[in-house]
Formats: C-alpha cells, sequence, structure tokens
C-alpha cells in the first residue's frame, strides 16, 4: 500500500469518486457536489487563504482503498493558543483498518513534520465543515452543510487511540405535531416574543437586503463570532470564509427563510432558514454533468424540509427575547411555504441557547457527530 499525494486531474477525479464505492449500498448517502470538492482539491476554497493542506490517495497497485486530507487551520491554532493539526475528507472500505491506521500515520507524522502537538478531525478543512464523525442517525438522511458515514469510522478512529473532543447535535422538529399552526408552539415563546416587543420597543425581525448582501453578510460575520465565543473551544471564523460560505448560499437560499433582529438599529441577531437540499442532491449526482443540474431542478420542487442552520445572538442581547421572535416569525414563514419539518444543525451539545430553545419545542435529536483527538 501506498499513500501517494493528489497532483493530477485524473488523482482528483479518483479521490472524489472512490467515496461512490464507499457508499454504493447506504441509501442515505448524498454525493458531495463535485464543483466544490474540486474547488478544495485545487486549492483555491477560501481555508487557503488563512490554512494550508494537502490530499492523498491510499492505493494498493492501482486499486484506490482509502482518502485522506492533512491540513493546518492557522486561524484556529492562533486564536485558540493550539499547535493542531486537522484531517478530513477521510474514506476507507470497511474491511481495511488497516489502510485507516495508515492514513492516521500518516497524518500524525504530516502534523509532527509541521511542528504540531495533535491531531483532530474530521473537518474538510475549516472547523465547521462536515466537523465530526456520525455516531447516531444512519438511518436518517443529513441536512445541508451536514456530512455522512459508515457507522464503522468512529468505531476505526477510537479503535486507534482518538479520544472525544466534543459532539455536535442536529435537532427534528416534525411540524404536524403543531397541526402546522405556529399558534400550537409552547405559549412560553409566544409570552417571551411578547414581552421582547413590550420591553424592548427598538426591537425589530426583519428580512435581509438582497441588494445589499455583502454588506450584511460582513455585520451577520460580526454577530456570529459574538455568540459562539461562549463555547469552549470556539475559534471564530475568518471573515473570508464566511464570505465565501455566505456567496455559496445565495443562490440557493430563500431571503423568506432568514431573519434579522436589530435593536435600536444595531444587528443583535439572526436566523437563518435553508430548504433540506438534500433531499433533492440525493438524486443529483454531485452535479457532475449538465443533466444532474436539471434533475437537482426537478428534484427540488419536493423538498419537505427546511434547516435551521443558525440561531445566532449577541451575548449583550440575551435575555431579551429575540431568540424566541426570531424562531416563531421563522415557524410562520416555513408553515406557509408548505414545509413539514424542520432540521436544527448542528449545535455543540455545550450551547445553552439552542439547546435550551430545542428542549422548549419538543425536539429531538436525530443524528450526533463525534469530533476527535489525539495527543502527538
Amino acid at each position: 500500500m501506498d499513500l501517494l499525494p493528489v497532483r493530477s486531474e485524473a488523482d482528483k477525479r479518483a479521490f472524489y469518486r472512490f467515496a461512490f464505492r464507499v457508499y454504493r449500498d447506504d441509501p442515505n448517502w448524498v454525493p458531495p457536489l463535485w464543483p466544490q470538492r474540486k474547488e478544495y482539491l485545487d486549492k483555491k476554497a477560501a481555508f487557503f487563504s488563512y490554512g494550508e493542506g494537502d490530499f492523498w490517495l491510499a492505493r494498493e497497485g492501482k486499486d484506490v482503498i482509502g482518502t485522506i486530507g492533512t491540513a493546518v487551520n492557522r486561524s484556529r491554532n492562533r486564536d485558540m493558543g493550539w499547535k493542531t493539526g486537522t484531517f478530513g475528507f477521510f474514506e476507507v472500505l470497511p474491511d481495511r483498518y488497516d489502510a485507516a491506521r495508515a492514513m492516521w500515520d500518516f497524518a500524525c507524522e504530516w502534523s509532527r513534520g509541521k511542528g504540531l502537538d495533535e491531531l483532530q478531525g474530521p473537518y474538510s478543512f475549516s472547523a465547521d465543515a462536515d466537523p465530526g464523525f456520525l455516531v447516531e442517525g444512519h438511518r436518517t438522511l443529513p441536512s445541508i452543510m451536514m456530512g455522512h458515514n459508515p457507522a464503522y469510522y468512529p468505531e476505526f478512529a477510537e479503535r486507534y487511540g482518538f479520544e472525544k473532543l466534543f459532539e455536535g447535535l442536529a435537532y427534528r422538529i416534525d411540524l404536524e405535531r403543531y397541526g402546522f399552526d405556529v399558534g400550537n408552539a409552547p405559549q412560553i415563546l409566544h409570552r417571551i416574543a411578547a414581552r421582547a416587543r413590550q420591553r424592548h420597543g427598538a426591537a425589530v425581525v426583519r428580512s435581509p437586503q438582497m441588494k445589499d448582501w455583502a454588506v450584511e453578510v460582513d455585520k451577520l460575520h460580526a454577530v456570529y463570532n459574538k455568540s459562539l465565543a461562549v463555547l469552549p473551544e470556539f475559534a471564530p471564523i475568518e471573515l473570508a470564509e464566511f464570505r465565501a460560505q455566505a456567496m455559496g448560499l445565495k443562490d440557493v437560499m430563500d431571503p423568506g427563510l432568514v431573519f434579522i433582529a436589530e435593536v435600536d438599529g444595531k444587528t443583535a441577531g439572526f436566523a437563518l432558514g435553508l430548504p433540506v437540499l438534500t433531499e433533492a442532491l440525493k438524486y443529483a449526482n454531485g452535479l457532475q454533468y449538465p443533466w444532474d443540474y436539471v434533475r437537482f431542478a426537478l428534484a427540488q420542487k419536493k423538498i419537505k424540509g427546511v434547516s435551521f442552520k443558525i440561531l445566532a445572538i449577541d451575548p449583550q442581547y440575551w435575555g431579551f427575547g429575540l431568540d424566541a421572535a426570531m424562531f416563531l416569525e421563522m415557524g410562520k414563514a416555513v408553515i406557509r411555504k408548505g414545509y413539514t419539518w424542520i432540521d436544527a444543525s448542528l449545535t455543540n451539545e455545550l450551547n445553552p441557547q439552542t439547546n435550551k430553545l430545542a428542549e422548549r419545542l419538543g425536539a429531538y435529536v436525530y443524528r450526533r457527530y463525534r469530533e476527535y483527538r489525539i495527543k502527538l
């Protein structure tokens, strides 16, 4: 077995296509988008403006038996005071723990060569891109911006010696539970939202100005980092990365599912909802060819879920009731547009605001991810 760098266009295709072999019998796998994966393999993604990384093929003769990426997130290391390498884009066949071990051995050695003292993952490659191995919920379809993997990946990782860093939770809310009427949501939410309007008369919840999208994104970036700064081991997302993700979503987002909270004219929080595009992308073959876009467009018309991706509030406005107000507005919009369920993902297991809100709504965890670390 050899571990070889991805260099040629043929290597890049082999790296991408290998996952189709791993998941050929998994009805819940959604192929990653080829244009986005190609951007990473070409090292043109926003991550490479603040980090470095390489991609590797594990080969046995001409046969690919595994893939892995190794990276250094310099921004995260700087903010956290860490000397950490990361691995991602990890795929391996079920009977090849030896290949997994060899790839992780290599990733550890690669990281040591960079003067690092720990390996974390999986991430692809930024900390909020497909974080963690799925450890619960394999029989469900992943939502947008959420990874999927065979059940043996975390088993392999723990066998190798990786330990839990922390877990991410994906919640599900079935709108049938409320009779498709937001008025049936827990009354405490309505009371909190009403109190917010009474006590903070200058607080408003509005939709984004799409003609000024770039300006809006920069405002939301600041709120996002402030809102999550209270979490352990959170590193601020770089503006370039945030802008790249926002621009990538602009063409598929529905402005009617985005809400911005302002207090005295200042951006205090925002909520982002996106159609669960994976329900359609499942049939789109990773958008490798022109006709795949046609299949994707047709399947989009049958999407039933909305993913509540972000609920971010500047800590100085915690307790104002903005979270309840934005969620109720989101609920009204989702029901009005004919969706039947809501995904809320991912949230850190230690996130006090989001987990508390989920409990109030009677949401349940339907997918759980575990991020790992190992000392070098």
